[in-house]
């Protein structure tokens, strides 16, 4: 996957988790399934291609994580600011 492809995935799973989250501390936590996703993909994929391993074959598990994780942030970002815009247009406050 390309830096971009992971910054869009994050980014589309950090707004679905801003728009479905209740509350701040919540969503937070659930943003933790993008690195440890992130990191499961990268094991599997490292375990199905032993022939493709490199020295710097470990850098993955640290430089992979990060890409998604900054999109998912930014885009929990704009989920949570879009929940609050619709809740305060309902008149129900934040």
């Amino acid at each position: 996957m390309t830096i971009e492809a992971m910054l869009i995935a994050g980014a589309v799973i950090g707004l679905l988790i801003g728009l479905c989250s209740p509350n701040g501390r919540v969503g937070c936590t659930i943003l933790w399934i993008v690195p440890i996703a992130m990191i499961a993909y990268i094991a599997f994929w490292q375990w199905q291609h032993p022939g493709n391993l490199r020295s710097t074959s470990a850098l993955d598990f640290m430089f992979g994580p990060l890409w998604p994780s900054l999109g998912a942030s930014a885009g929990y970002v704009v989920g949570g600011g879009l929940r609050f815009l619709v809740r305060r247009l309902k008149g129900t406050g934040s």
